[in-house]
């Protein structure tokens, strides 16, 4: 009986250093996969602007290396495209960002370099056309943004396009974010400072520290299984937080707040959850103030990474410590411009800079930013119709919203 040798292969998401070493002699061998499969092939995918991975195999003959389909360019394997036998590899991969708008696919393949006929394994690296946030890699990035009223946002990115500071002031409304990313553990650190003003208390949120990881997330959509190699599903504060009560200059009552902000899901008869692609929920909650973002998709789209998708409607329900409560379901209508080509959700300016959440506005839970910005958003106590003009890379430039009164705020983006 004749036996076909077999490679060993694994893909991991980890940057790992390129190394070689000696493995003892075996007489039967099998591919070993730890990445998601497309069809019979490994298959590791990351953003446009992610540049790091690995690649581990095994192999019982001399080896080597070659690009089987694709264009490589973008691909450095750190390491020796052919060995001797019985070895165990592991390189370190790096990616050059995708600025290019299309996504792109490159595939591998490890032979036997005496036989290779007999023994082979092929595997893939896909880089998406959009970043993390879900805006195209070769969309400038935001620096501020200001309004005609006084508002003013002020963001600051790291080399990969990603934000690591955010400012926020309009009046007595004061934000910032300061991120860190740690990339070997797939985490983010957000360092919070949130003042806000409600019937006469201003209320202060200082040094919050929250905490989240991104994670693989794979689920059954209408038409599509839905794969994130790198999804954020929640941030929260470990501990609570503290929050002063301050009126009229003086601190009245400090008070523990924990700070959390995540997806949710709706469920049918409480017991059922509703595909993503139909429905779900962004909840941000801190002490005893709640934001509820309810993002109704109903299949218009597709949440498969660089597909489109709008959403049909949009509740934004805001619950306060004396149990107030302004509930509003926007219906909601598009043009023909694009929400990916400017990097930050612009969506969430809506209601105002004041209203914007940073969370939303920086698209940290991508799967809440529609692909088109809203031409018209439609609701029972509040409307808003919005214009906007471009950039030459269709960025946006300026962005007008009328309220249902008339009165107008315009929004002026600068970019880096």
């Amino acid at each position: 009986m004749k036996i076909i040798n077999k490679i060993t292969l694994g893909v991991c998401i980890c940057a790992l250093l390129a190394a070689c070493e000696k493995a003892e002699p075996l007489t039967q061998y099998v591919i070993s996969v730890q990445k998601p499969m497309m069809g019979e092939l490994p298959l590791s995918c990351v953003y446009a602007n992610q540049t790091q991975d690995s690649l581990v195999f095994f192999s019982n003959r001399p080896w080597e290396i070659t690009v089987f389909n694709g264009d490589a360019s973008w691909i450095d394997i750190h390491g020796e495209m052919k060995g001797k036998a019985y070895t165990e590899c592991h390189y370190g991969v790096t990616f050059t960002q995708n600025n290019t708008g299309k996504a792109r696919y490159t595939t591998f393949r490890i032979t036997d370099s005496e036989s290779p006929d007999k023994a082979y394994a092929s595997l893939a690296y896909q880089q998406y056309a959009t970043r993390i946030d879900g805006s195209w890699g070769n969309t400038p990035l935001v620096n501020s943004v200001t309004d005609n009223d006084g508002g003013r946002i002020d963001i600051v990115y790291d080399d990969f396009a990603r934000p690591i500071s955010f400012s926020l002031k309009k009046g007595d409304v004061e934000k910032t974010l300061k991120m860190s990313y740690d990339d070997r553990e797939r985490t983010v650190l957000v360092t919070e400072t949130n003042q806000f003003v409600y019937k006469d208390t201003v209320y202060l949120l200082n040094q919050a520290s929250l905490n989240g990881v991104y994670r693989e997330l794979s689920f059954a959509g209408n038409e599509n299984t839905f794969y994130d190699p790198y999804c954020l599903t929640s941030l929260a504060t470990d501990a609570p937080a503290t929050m002063r009560c301050i009126v009229d200059g003086d601190i009245k009552r400090t008070v523990n707040a924990a700070h959390a902000v995540e997806y949710r899901s709706f469920y049918i008869n409480e017991v059922y959850p509703v595909s993503f692609e139909n429905a779900f929920k962004v909840l941000d909650q801190c002490g005893n103030f709640y934001t509820l973002y309810g993002i109704y998709y109903n299949g218009n789209g597709s949440l498969v990474i660089d597909d489109s998708h709008v959403a049909d409607s949009m509740v934004v329900y805001r619950h306060y410590p004396d149990n107030r409560n302004i509930y509003e379901t926007y219906t909601l209508t598009y043009g023909n411009v694009s929400n990916c080509a400017t990097n930050i959700d612009v969506n969430h300016l809506v209601e105002g800079i004041e209203n914007a959440n940073p969370f939303m506005l920086l698209s940290m839970f991508r799967m809440a930013r529609f692909t088109q910005v809203i031409a018209e958003a439609k609701g029972k106590y509040n409307s808003y119709q919005v214009e906007t003009t471009a950039n030459g890379d269709s960025s946006i430039r300026t962005m007008t919203v009328r309220n249902q009164n008339g009165a107008a705020i315009t929004y002026n983006f600068t970019y880096r």
